[in-house]
C-alpha cells in the first residue's frame, strides 16, 4: 500500500512540477486583468486540488462495493456543469447549507442542497447535483448567484 502511495506523490509532484513552468508564467503575464486569466487560474486551483487529493490518498468509502467518493471530487462535478462565476456562488451556498457532506440532514430537509425530501437524500452526491441544479434552473432562471442572494437575505432558498 504504500509503495502505491509512494507512486502516486511521484506522479503528482510531476503533475505539478509540470504546472509551475515558466511557459505558463510567461502565457499568465499576457492574459493579466482579463476574465480568461481568472477562468484559467481558477481551473488550474481545481486541477491542482484535485491532485493534491489524490495525493494524500484521503478518500472515504461509503460501502465496500462502491467507489470512494471525495468532496473535491463531487466539487469538480459540480463546477463541471455550471461557469466559474455560477459555480463559486454555488459553492457558498452548498458549503452554507451542507459543508458539501452529501449525508447532511437537518430536520426534514436532506442531501448537499438541503432539499426537502427523504427521496433527495437517498442519491447519489452527482444526481443530488443535479437535481439541485434543476431545481436552481427552475425557481432562479438557472442563475446560481440569484440563489445564494436569496440564501443570504432569507437563509433558504
Amino acid at each position: 500500500m504504500s509503495t502505491i502511495r509512494n507512486a502516486t506523490r511521484h506522479l503528482t509532484c510531476g503533475f505539478v512540477n509540470r504546472l509551475d513552468t515558466l511557459g505558463m508564467l510567461r502565457r499568465s503575464r499576457r492574459l493579466k486583468g482579463s476574465g480568461a486569466a481568472r477562468r484559467a487560474l481558477g481551473r488550474s486551483i481545481v486541477i491542482l486540488a484535485l491532485a493534491m487529493t489524490h495525493s494524500v490518498a484521503g478518500t472515504s468509502y461509503t460501502n465496500a462495493k462502491q467507489k470512494p467518493l471525495h468532496v473535491m471530487n463531487i466539487k469538480l462535478y459540480a463546477y463541471n456543469q455550471m461557469s466559474w462565476e455560477q459555480f463559486q456562488c454555488y459553492n457558498y451556498l452548498i458549503h452554507h447549507e451542507s459543508r458539501w457532506n452529501y449525508k447532511a440532514r437537518n430536520g426534514s430537509h436532506y442531501g448537499l442542497g438541503q432539499m426537502r425530501s427523504k427521496w433527495y437524500g437517498t442519491l447519489s452526491p452527482y444526481k443530488q447535483i443535479d437535481t439541485h441544479i434543476k431545481y436552481i434552473k427552475h425557481r432562479y432562471q438557472g442563475n446560481a448567484c440569484k440563489a445564494y442572494a436569496h440564501w443570504e437575505r432569507k437563509g433558504w432558498h
